[in-house]
């Protein structure tokens, strides 16, 4: 909001002693038959702001700037000459103190010279000298330490190995020996062939062998001879022919829906009666007369629904 300290037109000191500005507001706007509320609805004010301009309380204002603003508009809406009005506002808050005060210390600021700021530099130059030097010297310092402690840990580790049982190995030459020897003699006895059948026979030194380690040969050849077979299993037959199998020994009002949601059945069985029924499971059961059921099979087995029972209406699930 700009204001306005020059008038257009020079008003005489007499004319500006005499005007009232709030009655002059206020008449103006009985005369136009403007209320208080249309006046601040057009300055875009509270109505306590218009009240006051009227009333020549312009303390109310936060500042003289602000009252000096909403006057000149207050006049333009009353199509009042806005000169004289503002000329007699500035006579009136000529020796009234100004809202705006100066400014009257400025803090002085800080500058290299200062013996603060020169102390802090000298402070971070001094720690950037020390890392500049004495980190990469302990760097080196812990390199060396790791190095030093490598050997000596491999060296540990070594010592704690567990020494492995020693092994004759003169008796361990001698027996990969026989092995060898005995191989050649193993694969001609199995290959040769009476009558056109094949021999699976072991030969008298590796049966020796065996006996030495004390394992039966006779064992070792029925093991070899006998040919395990795959025994496919046999697919199960179902012993029922209805999932869902229910007797009546009274009238009951039955419900029974699958999977799918299709009633399978809706109605009321009577006495001695039965129901089988086969469709997608889960079902959804309703038994209207719980007591009227003697026995309830699904899948071939029996079905206890007393857990479901409230009443003597029965709501279960067969899963």
């Amino acid at each position: 909001m700009t204001t306005e300290f020059q008038t257009d037109a020079p008003v005489s000191k007499t004319n500006i002693d005499t005007i009232n500005i709030g009655k002059r507001l206020k008449a103006k706007r009985l005369e136009l038959e403007f209320d208080e509320r249309y006046v601040a609805t057009e300055l875009k004010i509270p109505i306590d702001q218009v009240r006051a301009l009227e009333a020549n309380n312009f303390k109310y204002f936060r500042s003289s700037t602000f009252a000096r603003g909403f006057l000149k508009s207050y006049c333009r809406l009353l199509s009042i000459e806005t000169s004289e009005m503002l000329n007699a506002f500035d006579a009136e808050r000529a020796d009234a103190e100004s809202t705006i005060k100066p400014v009257d210390k400025v803090n002085r600021q800080s500058h290299l010279g200062d013996p603060i700021v020169m102390f802090i530099s000298v402070v971070i130059v001094a720690v950037l000298v020390f890392l500049v030097f004495w980190w990469p010297a302990q760097s080196t310092d812990d390199v060396s330490v790791v190095e030093e402690s490598a050997p000596s840990s491999e060296q540990a580790a070594v010592e704690e190995t567990p020494s492995e049982p020693e092994v004759d190995v003169n008796n361990a030459t001698e027996e990969s020996q026989d092995l060898s020897e005995s191989t050649p003699e193993m694969t001609a006895a199995e290959d040769v062939a009476d009558d056109g059948d094949v021999v699976t026979g072991l030969s008298a030194e590796t049966m020796a062998i065996l006996e030495e380690a004390g394992v039966n040969p006779d064992e070792v050849v029925r093991a070899t001879s006998e040919v395990p077979t795959e025994v496919s299993p046999e697919p199960v037959l179902p012993t029922y022919s209805d999932e869902v199998v229910i007797a009546f020994d009274a009238d009951c009002w039955t419900e029974v829906r699958d999977a799918t949601g299709k009633i399978l059945f809706s109605g009321v069985k009577s006495a001695g009666s039965e129901l089988s029924l086969t469709g997608k499971a889960p079902y959804r059961v309703v038994l209207g007369y719980a007591k009227g059921v003697s026995s309830l099979t699904y899948k071939g087995n029996d079905f206890d629904f007393s857990s479901f029972t409230r009443k003597d209406l029965a709501r279960f699930e067969l899963k």
